[in-house]
């Protein structure tokens, strides 16, 4: 039902559909999305019709992570370019090795993502630490 409801563009997005939606996990999201902005991170839900609801991350013009919402818990998706020195800068942060290993390759190889799905508070420095990088310089290459 919550999967249908996304996809409708006539879906209104209140906290109490999200509450609804997400269940046990509807604490952690409210948390994470109230301490956005003190990233300064806007977060804007956009209908999109090959995708349904998604929110959109934005740190000035930069998109720093895209979300959904599903039954029980949220998604946060993280994505890059494939450049060597990007792959070997996620390996390096202070993240779970769980996340590390969740690094998907699209199928032409120009990118790559890190999806996590979020189902309680402990997830949360590992998104904030992403959210960090993604920010950051670190992702410009290391001159030699």
């Amino acid at each position: 039902m919550i999967k249908e409801l996304m996809k409708d563009p006539n879906t209104e997005l209140t906290n109490e559909f999200l509450a609804e939606a997400l269940g046990d996990s509807y604490t952690t999201w409210s948390e994470f999305s109230e301490k956005l902005p003190n990233r300064d991170i806007a977060l804007e839900w956009r209908h999109y019709k090959d995708g349904g609801w998604l929110a959109k991350a934005i740190h000035k013009k930069k998109t720093i992570f895209w979300g959904s919402v599903s039954e029980g818990f949220f998604i946060i998706s993280f994505n890059f370019a494939e450049k060597p020195h990007l792959r070997a800068g996620v390996q390096e942060l202070n993240i779970s090795d769980d996340v590390k290993s969740n690094l998907v390759s699209t199928p032409k190889g120009k990118s790559f993502s890190i999806i996590i799905n979020v189902f309680n508070q402990s997830q949360l420095s590992d998104i904030y630490e992403l959210v960090d990088y993604k920010k950051s310089d670190r992702q410009k290459r290391r001159s030699k």
